[in-house]
């Protein structure tokens, strides 16, 4: 018959010098039966022992290594804290801590936050209030997206990256902003704005290793602080004044300009067709004369003779004319005071 075990415990805690007695088959102490030994485990503040504890433990331990990585994730191994290896998608496993540890990163998600936009709050100001080129105040609300584009970097090179882009995007704004002017950032400009902002936080977010692309920048809101509202007004109107200005004198020069280029134009021509007319009436007296002196040369007197009378009919071409010669003409001469050494005489002629 089985021996209680309690009993058993209290006959061994006494030492050997309690008879055991023989079990059934004769051979040796009689040893409890598992079942005892189970039964004895469910009574109330009883615990199983080491070597029963440890084996499901380590069980425990080593089954607890197993991960699932999801198909947008990258599963980072850091075995004793320093990275390992990188995993993709499925079921996958690692020593269990504090051997090895995994660090799951999204690296499809689109991630975006913004800047200026609690402007009720001091942080909001503090962060939407720049100064631009012109140094003028302007209050600037934008947003950021971006994503994970090496997840290594992301989870280990950098403490916080999340937060060091956000700061590192209102650094980018204010140097961006720095190089243009409040009424760029108000009209034209906006887009240029957005691109050199992300080339420039881009650049920085490359600088620092934190292992993030951004997508885009996006201006949602660019205004003059309410202080200064009434005051920008006014400037605005005078500049739209000094801009009408310019343009109705710019349009009155584009009125008389091509009315003046024209005028100068034709006396331009006037003058090149006066000098072509004089030219040619030049050259033709000068044809002239030269075929007169040849004639000339030939016959003196006669050409002498043609001239004077070619003369007097030019001279007087609707008066009649009386060609007195011989004695008639030295009678009369003398009482018109037409006689003297210089008068050359005249040739006896015939009509």
């Amino acid at each position: 018959m089985p021996m209680d075990w309690e009993e058993w415990q209290k006959r061994r805690q006494k030492g050997p010098s309690v008879p055991r007695k023989p079990d059934e088959g004769g051979n040796g102490a009689q040893k409890p039966k598992i079942d005892n030994i189970i039964s004895k485990f469910k009574k109330p503040g009883s615990m199983p022992p080491v070597w029963i504890i440890l084996p499901i433990a380590v069980i425990l331990w080593l089954i607890s290594g197993f991960f699932t990585v999801e198909p947008y994730e990258r599963g980072l191994i850091q075995r004793f804290g320093k990275y390992s290896a990188s995993v993709e998608e499925g079921l996958r496993y690692h020593w269990p801590w504090p051997i090895e540890s995994v660090t799951k990163v999204n690296f499809t998600q689109t991630r975006q936050f913004e800047v200026g936009g609690s402007s009720g709050s001091n942080r909001g100001l503090d962060e939407a209030t720049m100064l631009t080129n012109d140094e003028n105040i302007v209050n600037i609300q934008f947003v950021v997206q971006y994503k994970v584009d090496d997840p290594v970097a992301y989870a280990f090179h950098i403490f916080d990256p999340d937060k060091t882009i956000r700061d590192a995007a209102i650094s980018a704004m204010r140097e961006v902003i720095g190089r243009n002017t409040i009424f760029g950032a108000l009209t034209d400009k906006r887009a240029s704005i957005q691109e050199d902002t992300r080339e420039t936080l881009q650049a920085m977010m490359a600088k620092y290793g934190t292992g993030l692309m951004v997508n885009n920048v996006e201006l949602q809101d660019v205004h003059v602080p309410n202080d200064v509202i009434q005051a920008f007004k006014d400037v605005t109107s005078a500049r739209e004044d000094s801009e009408r200005f310019i343009n109705e004198a710019r349009g009155y020069r584009n009125n008389k300009l091509p009315e003046a280029e024209a005028k100068a134009y034709a006396l331009i021509a006037q003058a090149q067709a006066y000098k072509a007319e004089r030219i040619n009436i030049a050259k033709g007296d000068s044809a002239r004369f030269s075929a007169l002196l040849s004639e000339y040369r030939k016959a003196p007197e006669v050409t002498r003779q043609r001239l004077i009378l070619e003369t007097m009919d030019n001279i007087l071409p609707g008066a009649e004319k009386y060609l007195l010669t011989g004695q008639a003409g030295q009678s009369l001469l003398p009482l018109l005071g037409l006689n003297g050494p210089s008068q050359l005489p005249i040739a006896p002629t015939t009509d």
